[in-house]
């Protein structure tokens, strides 16, 4: 039996709730979705325990017993009762069998957990009872259309076909004239391409600019609102869903869609979600812009800024979503914007069809939930990452 050590963490706080005007162009508006209050009554975390302190925290994931945390700079998962007792790590950082050096993110398939590392290029399967692993090379050539990016691992579906898809840098997506699609595809254990789960929209990549800049460099900035779409893998391997969320223009209806796909790449439901576009004031981007000119690179401060700010300003409204997250029933979680250090989440059942609404800090991310309960990534004062639970009350 393994070994586990009790430590008190839970406690119960005021429940929080979230009120708001997002339609859904195929159900009822928001305002009529039921609010829903979360009770806290576990954390994880400590700021001087060193078997209960967590470092960047990459994902959770939860089964009948218990959870299972992705410390990304450590390389390792961390295995707690669901009550908060620690009980084994799995992995550690390095490149040996059943180490990790960058994980991103983890999963089922079947009885075992697989954690995705990018700079590995391997999926690294756990025995969470006993802790061996095994690995899985991820050797995956991108297809000709993107022959110039590399291909990383991102999820193993149920059916056991490896999702990846390519990734790029600014040089190499600035000297072909931008992207705007990004496929992830699907391939066997031998590394071969068998199918397109999804094909993400994107706006653009990183452009060059040189104003400003010292002879011979370059810069390859990216947009800090990012309105690409979304994509996030379910726990079981299912399949995934994709949030497509271009910014608003400021004219017409505005609106983003939700796309659940299967295991195959269908499509099992489409929602199409209206909102109020929120515009960005003016002086947004200055901070963004003055953290930009530091650097012995800029030696015309006033032009760098002037570029800057011309291709950050293209971008008018905020995009409507920041998150998205699958739980392990099938419900979708949707992460709005921040105002005033609190962001909105909206839950969709499994058909799509929305359920729950609240509110969380800016600084705190669902990362596994379900109809009962969301498990929920904090950080306090300090930045110190803590794992709570939250018992949802309908």
């Amino acid at each position: 039996m393994l070994e586990t050590h009790r430590r008190v963490i839970g406690r119960v706080v005021p429940a929080l709730v979230l009120a708001c005007g997002i339609q859904l162009s195929s159900g009822p508006v928001l305002g009529q979705t039921p609010e829903w209050s979360l009770r806290r009554v576990v954390a994880i975390g400590s700021v001087d325990d060193r078997v209960y302190g967590l470092s960047a925290v990459r994902d959770v994931l939860t089964d009948a017993d218990y959870v299972y945390v992705l410390l990304g700079q450590e390389g390792r998962v961390r295995v707690f009762t669901r009550a908060g007792e620690f009980v084994r790590d799995l992995g550690g950082r390095g490149e040996g069998p059943g180490e990790l050096m960058t994980p991103s993110s983890m999963g089922w398939h079947r009885s075992r957990l697989w954690v995705a590392d990018p700079t590995l290029r391997r999926f690294t399967l756990f025995d969470v009872a006993t802790g061996e692993a095994e690995t899985i090379p991820y050797d995956v050539d991108a297809p000709l259309a993107y022959h110039f990016l590399s291909m990383v691992p991102r999820a193993i579906l149920a059916n056991g076909g490896l999702v990846g898809s390519p990734t790029y840098s600014g040089p190499r997506v600035v000297a072909r004239g931008g992207i705007s699609h990004l496929p992830q595809l699907v391939s066997d254990t031998t590394g071969t391409l068998r199918d397109t789960l999804a094909i993400l929209s994107l706006g653009g990549g990183p452009v060059e600019l040189r104003a400003g800049l010292a002879p011979g460099v370059r810069r390859y900035a990216a947009h800090p609102l990012s309105d690409d779409d979304l994509i996030t893998f379910t726990p079981d391997g299912s399949g995934a869903v994709q949030v497509k969320r271009k910014s608003s223009e400021g004219s017409g209806s505005a609106e983003f869609e939700v796309v659940r796909i299967g295991v195959l790449g269908d499509t099992l439901f489409r929602r199409r979600i209206g909102y109020e576009p929120r515009r960005v004031p003016e002086g947004f981007y200055t901070d963004e812009i003055s953290r930009s000119l530091d650097g012995p690179r800029v030696v015309d401060r006033g032009a760098h800024a002037s570029a800057l700010r011309e291709f950050y300003e293209q971008r008018r409204y905020f995009p409507p979503v920041t998150t998205v997250r699958v739980g392990s029933d099938g419900t979708t979680w949707l992460a709005g914007l921040d105002e005033d250090g609190v962001r909105e989440w909206l839950v969709l059942d499994a058909s799509g069809a929305s359920i729950g609404r609240f509110r969380l800090p800016t600084t705190s991310r669902v990362s596994a939930a379900n109809r009962i309960e969301a498990w929920v990534v904090e950080k306090d004062a300090l930045d110190i990452p803590y794992v709570v639970r939250y018992d949802i009350v309908p």
